[in-house]
């Protein structure tokens, strides 16, 4: 069974994270309005700003996305550097970056 007919969630996931477009380059220094962003990481940005390094179950739960929809904003946010993925134990933590951070301030 090819890719493009799995039904594999993990597959979708993959093929959704490998996608690559035009509008998701950010140039450096510049903020863009959120809408730019997916949805999902769009309220990840909002939901991180002005606080600490935040678990990721925690957030995904916080904002009722599933895995899959937290795994694809966590990858857009990351690609685009505004947000830092940190291991912390058996989960893995986010904070915004400094470009995160002017991003969100810029989205206000």
């Amino acid at each position: 069974m090819s890719r493009d007919h799995s039904v594999d969630p993990f597959s979708t996931f993959l093929d959704a994270t490998s996608r690559r477009s035009p509008s998701a380059q950010v140039p450096s220094g510049a903020a863009r309005p959120t809408d730019a962003l997916p949805p999902h990481a769009t309220r990840v940005v909002r939901a991180l700003d002005g606080r600490p390094r935040t678990a990721v179950g925690e957030l995904r739960s916080e904002l009722g996305l599933t895995t899959l929809q937290i795994a694809e904003a966590v990858e857009v946010l990351r690609r685009l550097e505004l947000i830092e993925v940190i291991p912390e134990g058996t989960d893995e933590a986010l904070e915004l970056t400094a470009a995160g951070r002017r991003f969100a301030e810029g989205s206000r």
